[in-house]
């Protein structure tokens, strides 16, 4: 699982402390609600790509996950080769009812994510 703070320590200086701590923290309380296997892989997919393609990795998991809902090979080239095989096993190898739960995990964190984002830049705008 990532470690949030150390993922987006490197946004203070644009985001200021406190829009980091929030972002930590909701990446926290997803992270504790991701108790199933399955649920931690598509966390780890997402935070992975938002590490290494910002905002544009959101779109980039979600398409990942996506194609393997639909028995699909997806792109996923830019994982972490060991985030990418948790993925794909724990994706493979789900029933039906778990890649439906797996795409409205994914919408509820796309969600928050766009929320938290979005919060964040009203706050750097009233902040210059």
């Amino acid at each position: 699982m990532p470690n949030w703070n150390d993922l987006l320590k490197n946004l203070i200086p644009a985001l200021g402390g406190m829009g980091v701590k929030m972002l930590v923290e909701e990446f926290d309380k997803l992270s504790a609600d991701a108790a199933e296997p399955w649920k931690k892989s598509v966390l780890a997919l997402l935070g992975d790509a938002l590490e290494k393609n910002g905002v544009d990795g959101i779109k980039m998991a979600y398409d990942a996950i996506e194609a393997l809902i639909n028995d699909k090979e997806p792109k996923i080239d830019w994982a972490d080769l060991e985030v990418a095989s948790n993925v794909l096993a724990q994706m493979q190898n789900a029933e039906a009812d778990r890649k439906s739960a797996a795409r409205d995990f994914f919408a509820r964190l796309s969600n928050d994510i766009g929320a938290i984002m979005g919060g964040l830049i009203k706050g750097i705008i009233a902040s210059v």
